[in-house]
């Protein structure tokens, strides 16, 4: 009898030596508008998986892709709210809370990747964060989604006055249809889920997404042109609710940005190298993808620039160029 209570002492005191981390184990839900099979649910699930690794299991992150949490405006709210822990929410959507935001979708303000995460991993992020912790948000970091291309059905784009009344499918967000329509364009606002539809029943001639997207959804089925002109930047960022963030341990705090800043540079990777293959992969297929001067496009900014200082402010729209000029090469 004394032997077995002594066997059953030593499972007890095994099983408080290693129960302690499932009992206090935080459980957080990370939301993203990002298909499952996109580098940005990769991604994400790695910066899980690390994240429960380094702390023994103390901290475990659910990855919700493909809008499974809701709308993106949905997701982000929730998050402001504490409903939902942290998410990777588009710079547009992130906007509509806090205008500076659209800063980064300043048409033609950037060079081009490298150029994007120098100001973005720099100066705009000491400049939004705190703009953001406002809101109850922190912001952890400026993952990936990238340049915006434009498609179309009806013409190869090599200027301008090729953009002039197609209608083209924008998202409901102010900085790109500023600069469809600057470039002559006629904007439509179509829902995403109703977008590889409006293409294939010719609703509209045209749309604007990253490369990613564009392959992906295989709107090029119905999208014979595409044009690079990197006109606008897309990103996504990581943000986590503040007083779900200040419940962490500072340890669990520093991994958490240690692993999204690691997350950042896989995501970053994946995009741009499948960028590459799957503009050889659609123009083995006979698509057309055009690569024009951009200067002409930037010179027919005016107006979408005057309406993007109206909205974000003249202060906020000359800082945004500053620091492009300041990190550009």
């Amino acid at each position: 009898m004394k032997q077995r209570c002594a066997v059953l002492a030593v499972f007890l005191l095994l099983g408080l030596l290693f129960l302690p981390a499932a009992w206090g184990a935080v459980e957080l839900k990370l939301g993203h508008f990002g298909p499952e099979n996109h580098p940005a649910t990769v991604a994400a699930a790695r910066f899980a998986e690390n994240v429960e690794k380094r702390t023994n299991g103390e901290v475990r992150i659910v990855v919700y892709p493909n809008n499974a949490l809701g709308s993106p405006p949905e997701v982000l709210e929730q998050v402001i709210m504490g409903v939902i822990d942290m998410s990777l929410s588009g710079q547009d959507q992130i906007a509509k809370h806090v205008k500076l935001f659209d800063s980064v979708a300043i048409p033609f303000s950037m060079q081009g990747y490298d150029h994007a995460d120098r100001i973005l991993d720099g100066p705009f992020k000491e400049w939004a964060a705190p703009e953001l912790e406002k809101i109850g948000l922190v912001y952890i970091n400026s993952w990936e989604w990238g340049f915006r291309q434009i498609t179309n059905s009806k013409r190869p784009i090599l200027s301008p006055d090729d953009v002039k009344g197609l209608k083209i499918r924008t998202p409901p967000a102010m900085a790109y249809q500023a600069a469809i329509e600057a470039l002559g364009g006629n904007v439509q606002t179509i829902a995403f889920g109703e977008l590889v539809m409006a293409m294939r029943q010719g609703v509209v001639d045209g749309q604007e997404n990253p490369i990613g997207v564009i392959y992906d959804l295989k709107l090029y089925e119905s999208q014979k042109y595409i044009t690079i002109v990197n006109y606008l930047y897309s990103s996504m960022t990581h943000v986590v609710n503040k007083k779900v963030f200040d419940t962490l341990t500072e340890e669990q705090r520093k991994i958490i940005i240690e692993e999204s800043d690691k997350s950042r540079l896989l995501m970053r990777e994946l995009v741009r190298k499948q960028e590459q293959d799957q503009i050889a992969d659609m123009r083995a297929k006979g698509i057309r993808i055009d690569t024009p001067d951009l200067a002409p496009f930037q010179a027919k900014m005016g107006p979408a620039y005057d309406k993007i200082k109206k909205n974000i402010g003249e202060e906020n729209f000359n800082k945004w160029m500053e620091m492009a000029k300041a990190t550009a090469k």
